[in-house]
């Protein structure tokens, strides 16, 4: 028998038992879907991270006082008992450096901001220092950022983001505007360039003070992040140096000793990395043993299905291997069926779950990905299955005697 003979007979055999076909292709297509669907998720969610959670440059690390990225609460309980960081460290960093080409600041708090009869509900004040505007790289839209003076006289200028500018002004220029801060006057001096939402939240709903004038007016309690960009150019010293130096000045201020531990977190662009591609890891892990459960499930319905027809159609293999159709005929034969079934599974499987993934990312923050390589996974998945699930099945008719075949009843 030829190819196009084998996978005749096999469509034609499909069809003749369509309601047995269509069931054991219903559980193909649910692990394969629940698996297509899943990893376009976290295809999506994987890239998002890295575009957008992932801020810190290759060249810059930032010591806290909590972890930069909250993923156990013993860490979280143990860190929140430590001395925070405060605006004297940040001082002390940028003075006894020799590593660092720049160092900056932050901190924040929740507040409103009221111009004329306009006030707004609750908007990130974030505190930077004038150095900041190149260790974050802020996009200033229009105006321009504050300087290094004006930072260190506490002047009261502030940038805004975008959705504050729509908020208080609609299309009007906001620049040269007074605004009230949580009751403090403040002079518009520049726009932030929109920065868009993360997982649906926008991240444009926030002003920019100088941290100074900040942590004068709001009050000093809240704890500052600092932020430490590596000298590159001309320097033969990777980044750990520079984490070193900085952490020997921080454990100096602390009166730490040689044998205690940091009372502070160090977090590089690769650590966070890490952290988060961990996290992606994990998500994997669970997909795939879903999805396999799903899946062996699936294969199981279709390898019963295929027995029954084994046994149903004893008499017709039997007739077969009399007028001379060899075992591996046979054994092509439903192997064909059973690859056929899983591969309509597979095709419909993978649609499904295309399109779950995007009902998904339209209804909620989450993102999807809708790359060829998920498709084919889904494919590549179903095909296996039909592989696996088929084997049996088909050795089984394969080994059939034609003589015991044919007088099967």
């Amino acid at each position: 028998m030829d190819r196009k003979e084998i996978l005749s007979n096999a469509i034609n055999a499909l069809l003749a038992q369509k309601l047995r076909s269509a069931l054991a292709v219903l559980g193909i297509v649910v692990g394969v879907s629940a698996l297509v669907a899943m990893v376009a998720l976290i295809e999506g969610a994987n890239a998002y991270i890295s575009e957008r959670l992932v801020t810190l440059q290759p060249d810059v690390f930032q010591v806290s006082q909590l972890p930069a990225s909250l993923l156990n609460v013993n860490d979280f309980i143990k860190a929140s008992k430590w001395k925070r960081i405060e605006y004297e460290d940040y001082l002390a960093v940028r003075r006894s450096s020799h590593e660092c080409a720049a160092v900056g600041a932050e901190s924040s708090l929740m507040g409103r901001l009221k111009w004329r009869g306009t006030v707004t509900g609750s908007v990130q004040i974030r505190g930077l220092t004038a150095s900041m505007l190149d260790i974050e790289r802020v996009d200033v839209a229009a105006g321009r950022f504050y300087t290094e003076a004006e930072d260190s006289q506490h002047m009261a200028v502030c940038l805004l983001g975008a959705d504050v500018v729509t908020e208080l002004f609609g299309q009007s220029d906001p620049l040269g505007a007074e605004i009230s801060v949580m009751g403090k006057p403040f002079q518009v001096i520049g726009a932030i360039a929109p920065r868009g939402s993360l997982f649906g939240r926008s991240q444009d709903r926030f002003i920019i003070l100088p941290l100074p004038t900040m942590l004068h007016r709001f009050g000093s309690h809240q704890p500052l992040t600092i932020y430490c960009q590596h000298q590159t150019s001309g320097a033969d010293a990777p980044l750990a140096s520079a984490v070193d130096e900085v952490r020997g000045i921080m454990r100096q201020r602390r009166h730490a000793l040689f044998d205690q531990e940091d009372t502070f977190f160090i977090t590089t662009a690769d650590s966070a990395a890490g952290i988060y591609q961990a996290v992606i890891g994990g998500f994997y892990f669970v997909t795939i043993i879903i999805a396999g459960i799903a899946l062996t499930v699936g294969g199981l319905g279709v390898t019963n299905i295929m027995l029954v027809n084994v046994r149903e159609r004893t008499r017709e293999i039997g007739l077969r291997k009399a007028i001379g159709a060899r075992k591996r005929d046979v054994l092509a034969q439903f192997l064909a069926e059973t690859v056929a079934l899983c591969l309509l599974g597979g095709a419909l499987g993978t649609a499904f779950g295309m399109l779950i993934a995007q009902i998904i990312a339209w209804v909620t923050p989450l993102p999807a990905s809708s790359r060829p390589l998920v498709a084919l996974a889904g494919f590549a998945v179903s095909s296996l299955v039909g592989l696996i699930a088929g084997v049996y099945p088909a050795r089984r008719a394969a080994e059939l005697a034609p003589i015991e075949a044919l007088r099967y009843e």
